[in-house]
């Protein structure tokens, strides 16, 4: 099999040859990336993360987007040397269908990200919400209590604190006034 292979390559003309290259080792750079993706979730974080919600630093020139422009320009200068049309109109044309690739990568995964929700749920959303007391609230901002309330379309219980001098019983009607950290809400109660 490697005799074949070294015979077919040596009877390649050097524009076949270079063409035949970049095509195979960005076919093969393509096949790893996919691997990757599938297999061991490389795709999370690694090359596009939320692009709908920050700046994530996906961009046309991803590695994604640089190995889809090399796949198409290999491949498509193999065909056009094949059919003799020149070196600069192969190039041209190699060109084109590679920037056209990378283009096409770059918006599909751009779309892909606007589809994708992380589901996470930001507290600062509770602020001006109502809620109730589920554990008994100490006074004067003392950890322990509890508080069920909606955040983002769910219910959710959460550490819950209030500056009052007597505290919270279950059931008392609150309204979230601030959050502190990432997930303790500060609550008074409705008169």
């Amino acid at each position: 099999m490697s005799d074949f292979l070294n015979i077919w390559w040596e009877n390649l003309n050097f524009e076949l040859q270079i063409f035949y290259g970049i095509a195979i080792v960005s076919l093969v750079a393509l096949f790893f990336q996919v691997i990757m993706s599938v297999v061991f979730g490389m795709e999370h974080g690694a090359d596009v993360p939320d692009v709908g919600d920050h700046d994530s630093g996906m961009g046309i020139f991803s590695v994604r987007g640089v190995t889809a422009f090399f796949t198409g320009f290999g491949w498509t200068g193999v065909v056009c040397t094949k059919q003799d049309l020149g070196l600069p109109v192969t190039l041209a044309i190699a060109f084109a269908v590679g920037s056209g690739l990378m283009i096409g990568i770059f918006l599909m995964m751009r779309a892909f990200m606007r589809l994708q929700s992380n589901g996470n749920i930001d507290y600062g959303n509770a602020v001006g919400q109502l809620g109730t007391v589920y554990v008994t609230i100490p006074p004067v901002q003392r950890a322990g209590g509890q508080v069920e309330t909606m955040i983002q379309g769910r219910l959710i219980t959460t550490e819950a604190l209030q500056k009052g001098s007597q505290p919270l019983h279950p059931g008392t009607k609150v309204k979230v006034v601030e959050r502190i950290g990432s997930s303790t809400l500060i609550v008074e109660p409705l008169d």
